[in-house]
């Protein structure tokens, strides 16, 4: 047996736009520093489905739910449905030191304040609760810190603090072995019922003010989002990192990257030539275009949907 994620994570897409900005020109200080926090959070959020991935149960797991109740939106990083128990999960990528003190939790080599994650984990745990209330489902919900990064120490924690620290994932693990599993059709409808709550938040009112003629043209290398690259006859190369790629991967996702930034641009092979600096023949472009999208034809003004 092994757990079934009935929602996997995917990288949010604010943090998808914000990394193709990042590639193209420079972003505000303090766009570029929420952009490294959403990241860092999203890289520990990622390592804890790779431990929860390794359990031998037919548990079901969703990730990166985010529901509106009470007139009030909340985020759940993770959920997993055990037969009696569903484990809430707040994830923490947190790096340095830390202390609790009086109840609020500082940075130890700044003294500032931060906001309080137990307060976090216990608002979504209520806004949880009135939303399984609300389809009168009676479940116990244990709610939990999960603080995933090694380099990461909490002074004056307090014994009943509901976490779990990086030496003690595995403790997390062989609590969640060793729940009881027995899932029947009430879970499913359960995580379905979950699943059908889920809202999507267009993250493009969120962003930094962008025009397209800010951007710097060219295409980005797929690992480390370098435009320092070399076009060959077949391939992309990144002169960065020496990541290769065949021409047509590559302008696959200049097409996409070009849709996600200007979603009201209209895609055709003279758009995509010039967003790709005019690295390859437009013959190629016309051939990755025709293979992948479905081509509007409207004479001069024809473009692929």
């Amino acid at each position: 047996m092994t757990p079934h994620f009935l929602k996997p994570r995917t990288e949010p897409l604010e943090l998808t736009l914000l990394k193709l900005l990042r590639s193209r020109f420079v972003l505000p200080e303090e766009t570029n520093n929420y952009y490294l926090s959403k990241l860092k959070g999203y890289v520990g959020e990622c390592y804890l489905d790779s431990l929860l991935a390794t359990l031998t149960s037919n548990s079901l797991i969703l990730c990166d739910l985010l529901f509106e109740q009470n007139n009030t939106t909340f985020q759940i990083d993770t959920l997993l449905l055990s037969q009696k128990t569903i484990y809430l999960f707040e994830v923490k990528n947190l790096e340095g030191d830390y202390y609790i003190k009086n109840g609020d939790w500082f940075r130890k080599s700044t003294g500032k304040a931060i906001t309080n994650p137990v307060h976090q984990l216990k608002r979504c745990e209520t806004l949880l609760r009135s939303l399984l209330h609300s389809r009168n489902i009676k479940m116990e919900i244990e709610p939990y810190l999960v603080f995933t990064n090694p380099l990461f120490t909490l002074y004056h924690a307090p014994l009943d603090l509901c976490a779990y620290f990086p030496g003690q994932l595995n403790s997390l693990l062989k609590k969640l072995t060793e729940a009881p599993f027995d899932l029947n059709g009430s879970h499913q409808r359960l995580g379905q019922f979950l699943l059908s709550r889920h809202v999507y938040d267009s993250p493009y009112g969120r962003l930094p003010e962008y025009r397209y003629d800010d951007l710097q043209k060219g295409v980005t290398c797929r690992k480390c989002m370098s435009l320092n690259v070399t076009v060959t006859r077949y391939t992309t190369i990144c002169n960065a990192c020496g990541h290769t790629e065949q021409n047509t991967s590559s302008i696959l996702h200049a097409a996409k990257d070009l849709k996600l930034l200007f979603p009201d641009r209209l895609l055709n092979v003279h758009a995509l030539d010039h967003w790709c600096d005019h690295l390859y023949h437009r013959k190629v472009i016309q051939q990755v275009l025709g293979t992948n999208y479905n081509l509007i034809k409207k004479g001069k003004y024809s473009y692929y949907l």
